[in-house]
């Protein structure tokens, strides 16, 4: 039997194998896994799999499914759908930490096998448009360096910056205003959309965060007349890696230290971002001396974005979930 792999290229019946091989007997071009767009997995509650043919108008209406360069898909479901259906409603309220949709991916050549692309986390669907409806996905294994072929990416609207903006810069903001969650309110046309199991991988771009807050740190030392002590500022999760709890090891103008964390996402003010158990600890034993600088909308082609401070214990500032347990018997 095949095993499951990013980016290599299963037919349907390969994919009936590794999901339903011991239960059911696959048909070519017939039955669920033969011809379906959307298979439930047996005995997973809520867990999918979508065959999905891009590069091609469908169902008499004018909507192309399409993954742009930050690998966000926009997908239709089948035309009989309403917003109402209990299988849209299961889509709508998807939970990725919990349940899997798995993503297999062609272009218009019906003949040719699918690529697999990895799990799909909600971002929004359009509540105006029913039969079918329409949704946007973001790609949780996605990688922008991976050379996929035979993709069509719309890559026009993420990829356009205003000339006005200033590379190589970092603009401090104000903190964002508390609020409780609230499921499933985001705009169909977001762009940008950052998720705790995505972006903590996300090795490169945490690296880019850190060198622009270190660059900014030692201008404003800099500035403030204290050119000694932005001399000794280190980049410690470069130095000694990323056990230390920080990432970077500066001062404040009175020569005390400041141990700052930088945590980096191309999404907005508001995207979630991931905390270590060990950089939760270090920020509540070094309050007085701990800040996180939270960089936010980083565009990666002008190195450039914006940010804000939290001072202190984090764990009285943030509204923290957990995604891991440690266990034992």
């Amino acid at each position: 039997m095949r095993t499951l792999k990013l980016f290599n290229k299963y037919t349907r019946e390969d994919v009936h194998a590794i999901f339903d091989g011991s239960t059911t007997k696959f048909t070519r071009g017939a039955g669920v896994w033969g011809l379906h767009g959307i298979v439930k997995i047996p005995n997973r509650e809520r867990d999918f799999v979508f065959f999905v043919t891009i590069g091609q108008d469908k169902l008499g209406v004018e909507f192309k499914e399409n993954i742009t360069r930050d690998g966000i898909l926009t997908w239709q479901s089948q035309k009989r759908h309403t917003l109402n259906h209990p299988r849209i409603l299961e889509f709508i309220h998807h939970d990725h930490t919990r349940h899997n949709i798995y993503l297999f991916l062609r272009t218009s050549k019906k003949s040719e096998p699918f690529t697999y692309m990895g799990r799909l986390a909600y971002i929004a669907h359009n509540q105006d448009v029913e039969q079918p409806v329409h949704f946007k996905w973001q790609l949780l294994d996605w990688d922008e360096e991976e050379p996929v072929q035979d993709l069509m990416l719309d890559t026009t609207e993420e990829d356009v910056v205003d000339e006005e903006i200033i590379g190589n810069q970092l603009i401090e903001t104000a903190l964002p205003e508390p609020k409780e969650r609230r499921e499933r309110v985001r705009n169909f046309n977001s762009k940008h959309v950052d998720f705790v199991g995505k972006q903590k991988e996300n090795k490169n771009l945490g690296l880019s965060g850190e060198l622009l807050v270190l660059e900014y740190t030692r201008s404003q030392l800099t500035k403030a007349g204290r050119q000694d002590l932005a001399n000794k500022v280190i980049h410690k999760s470069v130095v000694e890696g990323d056990g230390a709890g920080y990432d970077i090891e500066s001062f404040k103008e009175d020569g005390s230290p400041l141990y700052l964390e930088v945590k980096t996402t191309k999404g907005g003010i508001n995207s979630e971002f991931f905390i270590s158990p060990n950089e939760l600890a270090f920020s509540e034993e070094h309050a007085d001396s701990f800040q996180l600088i939270r960089v936010y909308e980083y565009i990666s082609n002008i190195n450039s974005g914006k940010f804000y401070k939290i001072e202190g214990s984090l764990s009285d500032k943030l509204n923290l979930k957990p995604t891991q347990y440690s266990a034992r018997v």
